[in-house]
């Protein structure tokens, strides 16, 4: 039995579209993204036209909404109000951190989890602002990670697979400043490594509808941008876990690699980013592939937020 005949191992195409699974609008058939669009409340910022993230409507209804905040059920938005003062912004951020200090104080949403000592930044905001890592994707917006591969070598998460460093970028950070922090919790790779050995690769984007793999509340929207680098180090190198987030690493060909992401065993935005990887390096081809060409557009989605201000 052939690989695209096992029942077991997906296309490429097929895992890429298993992260980003958000319905495009298509010429001649909006009808799914529609359909889901006009199902989702938009986040906005002040000063700023622009929506920012979607919230469910579970969501909106289980949010114990302050008066930092306007909800307008006719047009199935959500407004953050400006504060008086010269320090308006900041205060928007307090006005966040206020909710969902309450949101957790209420239980309204379980599995939400602690409150984390990181905020995610509000993509393409007018101003310096940010929400709580764990509670972002509650409302919508775009999250950020760096990820960096290494010529074939992974690390396993439990049950799934990752990439070598990954995490999460937070607000006031760069992702190369982001990279090398993770680089060091992660793997003990130094700083000095790094900088001197780390290259961009460009980003990967995807828009996804959470399930339950996510561990957390289904069907949330979670946008995403990941900023990729490469590093390539030595095959007697041997990087050990130093936090408590990896199990172990293992050293993988890339005839395990591509098997492993088609068998679904790589987390899927890090899926994403192995694609990607092997992509640029021309093993996956328009000669090798006959979805080259979606494949590709898939890993570079225009999200519909602003990702500058």
């Amino acid at each position: 039995m052939t690989a695209r005949q096992n029942p077991q191992r997906k296309t490429y195409l097929e895992i890429v579209e298993d992260c980003d699974n958000f319905p495009y609008p298509e010429i001649g058939n909006n009808d799914a993204y529609e359909k889901q669009v006009n199902s989702l409340w938009r986040f906005f910022l002040p000063r700023d036209p622009r929506p920012h993230g979607f919230l469910l409507d579970a969501v909106v209804e289980k949010m114990p909404w302050t008066e930092d905040f306007c909800v307008v059920p006719s047009s199935k938005e959500i407004h953050l109000i400006q504060k008086a003062g010269p320090s308006w912004q900041k205060l928007c951020s307090d006005s966040i951190d206020t909710l969902l200090d309450s949101t957790r104080s209420l239980g309204a949403f379980p599995k939400l989890g602690k409150k984390r000592d990181e905020k995610y930044p509000i993509m393409g905001a007018n101003f310096h602002i940010g929400i709580e890592r764990s509670a972002s994707s509650l409302f919508g917006i775009i999250g950020q990670g760096v990820h960096m591969t290494r010529n074939l070598n992974k690390s396993t998460y439990p049950g799934m697979l990752d990439n070598a460093v990954a995490g999460g970028v937070a607000t006031g950070k760069t992702p190369f400043a982001s990279l090398v922090r993770e680089a060091s919790e992660e793997a003990g790779i130094s700083e000095k490594y790094i900088r001197e050995h780390a290259k961009a690769g460009g980003t990967v984007t995807w828009f996804n509808v959470s399930d339950v793999r996510a561990g957390g509340e289904i069907g949330l929207m979670n946008p995403g941008v990941l900023f990729v680098y490469d590093l390539e180090i030595s095959e007697d190198t041997e990087l050990k876990p130093v936090d408590g987030d990896i199990h172990a690493f293992h050293l993988m060909g890339v005839d395990e690699v591509e098997s492993s992401i088609r068998e679904g065993k790589f987390k899927p935005s890090s899926a994403g980013v192995m694609i990607d990887f092997l992509v640029r390096h021309n093993i996956i081809t328009a000669e090798t592939d006959k979805d080259y060409v979606a494949i590709v557009s898939r890993l570079h989605r225009r999200l519909g937020f602003p990702t500058s201000p």
